[in-house]
Order: structure tokens, then C-alpha cells, then sequence
């Protein structure tokens, strides 16, 4: 069957299974080894050592692109056979790395799952593997959420879409009760025209609020946010 790794800091020790804080994740690989390039080495890191930074967004993805065919191959099934853990960073490179073989595994925890917020997660990675209409579904359900907090963790996923319902939300989201989410919105509308985040955004809520029931600005915003890399 083969060893395991447990890898803690520069030591190597041949175990079962790899344990990080109260985490075990099953690894079938030496992530130290030389063959691995540094795009695969941070790819590990991140997803295995240390998930904080993944968790605030504060990672530089690029590794998702610039791992070799074989190295992604590897990365799919490290994350596929540690699925199950329920963790959203893992959920999130199964769709990032288009591991349609990771389908089966994500369907049936979606189907044990009923807390919106997992349901967002899981739904997020399906529909980037095979456009399942489940996740423009959650999304909606998200926008009526009565819970602000949860509006607010999953707000950059409203633009996932890309699409005339993305801004439709966005539009809504102006009204928000919840300030944060309303600031957001006007931050993320202003990145979409502009292309960029910028220090200070160039229009404030009143102006978008004015272009509501504006049709051809609204086509605009669905342009460019289709042209959008995030």
C-alpha cells in the first residue's frame, strides 16, 4: 500500500497519516521533494500546512495555473481524497482545479449538508465543474437570508455568475439593510466599471442607485464583469 507522510516544519516521518493542528489529512506524497515545482510546494502549503490565508482571501492563487499537467493531476487527487474532512478551502480547489472526478464526492456532502452557508461552498465548487443550476439557486436564497453576517461572507460570490442576475443582485444588494454589504456593493460595482479597486471609488450608492432602471448601464456592467479575471 505504500506510506504515508507526516510532514511537521523540515522533519519527515514515515506514519499513516499527516496531521496538521487537529486536522489528519491523508497525503501519498513527499511535498519536499525536489521534483515538485515551487508552484506545487505553494499549492501544498496552503492547502495542507497552513489554510489561514486561503480562509482570508490573502493568497496568491497563481499556483492553480502555473503547476505542470502531472502536478495538477497530484493536486486533484490530494484534495479529492480528503474531501470528506469538510473543509471549505479544500471544496474550493476541487473547483478551481477542475476535478470533474471530484463530482461524486461533492454531490453526496451536499446532499448531508443543510446549512446554507456549506450548501454556498459545495454548490460554488459543482457549478464551476459542470453549471449546475443548484448554485444560481443558493444564490438567490442568499439574498433573502435574514442573517446579515451571512450576506456578508458570501457576498463576492454573487458575482460568480457573471451574468444578468449577478448585477440584478448587486442592484438589490444596494438596499441592503446591512451596511457592510451595502459598502461592498458599491465597491464592487465601482471595480467592475473601473475594471480595478481603486482607493476611492468614482461613483458613490446614490449613483448607482440612479441607474436602477437603466438598461443599457446594466448591459455594460454585464459586459465588463464577463471580462472580468478575479
Amino acid at each position: 500500500m505504500g506510506f504515508f507522510k507526516n510532514i511537521f516544519g523540515k522533519k519527515t516521518e514515515k506514519v499513516e497519516l499527516t496531521k496538521q493542528k487537529l486536522t489528519e489529512y491523508i497525503i501519498d506524497i513527499d511535498p519536499n521533494s525536489n521534483s515538485f515545482s515551487t508552484a506545487f510546494k505553494d499549492f501544498y502549503k496552503n492547502h495542507f500546512i497552513d489554510a489561514y490565508g486561503l480562509a482570508r482571501r490573502e493568497v496568491n492563487t497563481y499556483f492553480f495555473n502555473a503547476m505542470t499537467t502531472e502536478e495538477k493531476e497530484i493536486a486533484k487527487r490530494l484534495i479529492r481524497q480528503n474531501l470528506k474532512l469538510r473543509q471549505a478551502h479544500l471544496y474550493r480547489a476541487a473547483g478551481m482545479l477542475q476535478d470533474k472526478e471530484a463530482l461524486t464526492i461533492l454531490y453526496d456532502q451536499f446532499q448531508k449538508n443543510t446549512d446554507l452557508s456549506w450548501l454556498l461552498t459545495i454548490g460554488q465548487a459543482i457549478w464551476k465543474l459542470n453549471g449546475d443550476d443548484l448554485y444560481p439557486k443558493l444564490l438567490r436564497q442568499l439574498k433573502d437570508h435574514t442573517s446579515d453576517t451571512m450576506r456578508e461572507a458570501h457576498f463576492d460570490q454573487v458575482t460568480d455568475l457573471k451574468n444578468e442576475e449577478s448585477i440584478e443582485i448587486l442592484f438589490e444588494y444596494l438596499t441592503d439593510k446591512s451596511g457592510l454589504v451595502k459598502s461592498m456593493t458599491v465597491s464592487k460595482l465601482n471595480y467592475i466599471l473601473a475594471g480595478q479597486y481603486e482607493q476611492k471609488p468614482k461613483f458613490d450608492r446614490d449613483y448607482f442607485l440612479s441607474k436602477r432602471n437603466d438598461k443599457e448601464f446594466k448591459s455594460e456592467l454585464v459586459e465588463k464583469l464577463k471580462n472580468l479575471t478575479e
